[in-house]
C-alpha cells in the first residue's frame, strides 16, 4: 500500500478470495471489494477492505487457523 502498487495490490486481494476459509462468509466478497478499489486507484477503498476483513476475522482466523498452510 505504501507504494500505491494497486496492479500487486489487486493481484493479492484476488488470491485472498481464493484462500476464504469455511465459514468465514464475507471474506471473499470483502476481498473482491478491495481488488476493485486497487483496480480503481482507490487506496481508501483498499485500506477499508482490509480493515473490514481484519476487524471481522482477524481474532477467529488467529485461533482456528493461525497453523494453515497456504
Amino acid at each position: 500500500m505504501a507504494t500505491k502498487d494497486f496492479d500487486a495490490l489487486a493481484k493479492a486481494l484476488d488470491a485472498t478470495a481464493g484462500l476464504a476459509p469455511p465459514g468465514y462468509g464475507n471474506w471473499v466478497s470483502i476481498s473482491r471489494d478491495g481488488a476493485k478499489a486497487a483496480r480503481d486507484q482507490n487506496l481508501d477503498g483498499v485500506k477499508a477492505s482490509c480493515k473490514g476483513c481484519h476487524n471481522q476475522y482477524q481474532e477467529r482466523y488467529k485461533k482456528e487457523m493461525r497453523m494453515r498452510k497456504i
